[in-house]
């Protein structure tokens, strides 16, 4: 009796290893990447656009980071957006 060989089933095996190995990489440089921002925020530099940009890296493969990224942004114009209309 022959085995059939999924050849689908096989492709995933291999892309399990590579893909978590993505999700990885993906982790330490937004993590680098938003250490990085945190410091420059209140110093002369881009330190939000930096913040932002990490969040960016880890939101495409964390849905969390997503979210995070929308609230941080949204009360960051809250707070941008007050104080242009004083």
């Amino acid at each position: 009796m022959a085995t059939h060989h999924n050849p689908t089933s096989a492709q995933s095996e291999r892309a399990a290893p590579s893909g978590l190995l993505r999700r990885v990489a993906v982790a330490i440089a937004g993590v680098v990447v938003v250490l990085i921002g945190i410091p420059l925020i209140p110093l002369f530099g881009p330190g939000w656009l930096i913040v932002f940009s990490g969040l960016a890296i880890l939101a495409s493969e964390f849905e969390w980071a997503g979210r995070l990224r929308d609230r941080i942004r949204s009360k960051f114009r809250t707070l941008v957006g007050d104080r242009t209309d004083s």
